[in-house]
């Protein structure tokens, strides 16, 4: 089943375990911000090392095998030491390997230097997830949903900071440079904080180091599939869509996904509160619900505006998934925190980077116009797999 949720705000956290959520919150933040500002910094690596669309793509799928790589060692070694150590050593090799990307002198050291920052972005991601749900067991009642708003927040202050470096004439090392620096500062401060739970390794959950959702599992992991391909289909695929459908020029047809990301973050702050009201079997089916009804309206809806709607539509519907089957892998009945963590985290990664292929196939065979019905599908697998949870 999943984690059992309360209405009641009654309970107080302490001091420490306010402490602990404000670091948790920094290092999803961090998480954010360093890989927001590796996107949006892609525009000028493809031009200091004139790659090709096509290396440039081999590139980024040697980023993302790092993190998928990455996501059971980092389960396998929270088991073992604990979310918050793990967390924290990774977030420091983060910074780091963030600024080992301009320094790169050829295209085969950029490639290594992607794959560790891949890697590390899918262990810290994983780890800091796990502390997260470590808290919330703590706190009594959802705060999940919070932590991805700032992992959100993050990104686009690391995308802001690339449009006012790159508008005042800083280069890209600099550029890059200060921002490990200033997340270097919030490391070292969070790492000075109480831990605010107990972060002790459990032995007797330990697990391998690969295993597969089952059971009630593998359906919140098939969801979090589902959610992360329309994530990953939004974030690449929504601005083309609207061009080529409402004849929106290039500036207008970026405010699809802006419309997107700014529901899902709304959404995302608000979902703790919801989550508890409500559960969060039923936020999972309204989810569904809510994406078939931003995907139809993208489809059909007869102008640009409208179409808009729809985009925030889709964010809206996709925003909780993550939150709500991060915090159910690590309270698995029958997977270790870590494992399941890391399991879910592969399939929903896996989402991430198949959603952009499948459209474009989709587009490559039917348009741009036909493909992104695939959005209605997705609502639809994750109302039908959302049935699973309430077993």
């Amino acid at each position: 089943m999943l984690p059992p949720t309360t209405t009641s705000f009654d309970k107080e956290p302490t001091g420490v375990q306010r402490a602990g959520r404000r670091v948790v919150g920094a290092l999803f933040l961090i998480n954010g911000f360093l890989i927001g500002v590796w996107a949006s910094r892609i525009p000028a690596i493809t031009v200091q090392y004139d790659l090709s669309p096509g290396l440039l793509g081999l590139l980024l799928l040697v980023l993302a095998t790092g993190a998928v790589m990455a996501f059971p060692f980092s389960g396998y070694f929270m088991d073992r030491v604990g979310s918050g150590n793990v967390t924290r050593a990774t977030t420091a090799v983060y910074i780091v390997s963030i600024v080992l990307i301009p320094l790169a002198p050829d295209t085969i050291v950029l490639a290594g230097a992607l794959w560790l920052f891949g890697a590390v972005h899918g262990a810290m991601d994983v780890a800091m997830n796990g502390w997260a749900a470590k808290l919330e067991t703590a706190y009594r009642r959802p705060i999940m949903s919070s932590f991805h708003a700032l992992f959100s927040v993050g990104t686009g202050l690391g995308a802001a900071s690339t449009f006012f470096a790159a508008s005042w004439g800083v280069g890209m090392l600099p550029h890059i440079m200060g921002a490990a620096l200033i997340a270097g500062i919030g490391l070292v401060w969070a790492w000075r904080q109480p831990d605010g739970c107990d972060l002790t390794p459990q032995p007797e959950q330990k697990a391998p180091l690969f295993v597969l959702p089952r059971g009630q599992l593998l359906a919140v992991a098939l969801i979090a599939f589902c959610a992360s391909i329309g994530e990953g289909g939004n974030a690449d695929w929504g601005s083309l869509f609207l061009m080529a459908t409402t004849a929106a020029d290039e500036a207008r047809g970026a405010l699809a996904y802006t419309a997107f990301s700014l529901a899902m973050v709304t959404v995302r702050f608000a979902g703790d509160r919801l989550i508890s009201m409500a559960g969060p079997a039923r936020v999972v089916r309204f989810s569904g619900l809510m994406a078939i009804a931003g995907g139809l309206l993208t489809m059909l809806a007869p102008d640009y505006a409208m179409k808009l709607l729809g985009f925030a539509g889709l964010g809206a519907g996709f925003a909780l998934i993550s939150p709500i089957a991060y915090s159910r892998a690590a309270n698995d009945d029958v997977l270790s925190p870590g494992a399941g963590l890391a399991s879910v985290a592969t399939m929903g990664y896996g989402g991430m980077l198949l959603g952009p292929v499948i459209i474009g196939a989709l587009a490559a065979a039917f348009g741009i116009g036909q493909a992104f019905a695939i959005m209605v599908c997705l609502g639809v697998g994750i109302l039908l797999f959302s049935l699973a949870l309430t077993r």
